[in-house]
């Protein structure tokens, strides 16, 4: 059986979208780990600077409460940006988990 212009191309414009929609979620992905990784980094950085603050008063009597103050507070701010990535990550997850079975379902519908 032929089929119309007309399926043809709705058939092209389906797939074009997932597709595209497709390209968009990978995308997200991606960025939300370079998003992570250079948070790491950063937090990475805080701590080694942590340690070597840390270690200047322990060692030298250095007064620098201050700066260890300002460290930890950073510390603390990344740890909490890390986590708020990672959550934003599983719930990306858990909604192209939900995305592939809801199209499982259809496709069983048909």
């Amino acid at each position: 059986m032929s089929k119309s212009f007309n399926d043809i191309r709705e058939g092209a414009g389906r797939v074009l979208d997932k597709l595209s929609a497709e390209a968009v979620r990978l995308g997200d992905a991606a960025s939300m780990k370079l998003k992570l990784e250079a948070c790491r980094g950063r937090l990475n950085n805080e701590y080694a600077l942590l340690g070597r603050l840390t270690y200047a008063k322990l060692k030298g009597g250095k007064d620098n409460a201050e700066q260890i103050d300002a460290t930890m507070g950073r510390i603390t701010d990344l740890r909490l940006a890390e986590r708020e990535i990672l959550r934003d990550i599983e719930e990306a997850k858990a909604e192209k988990a939900a995305m592939k079975e809801a199209e499982k379902a259809l496709g069983d519908n048909k």
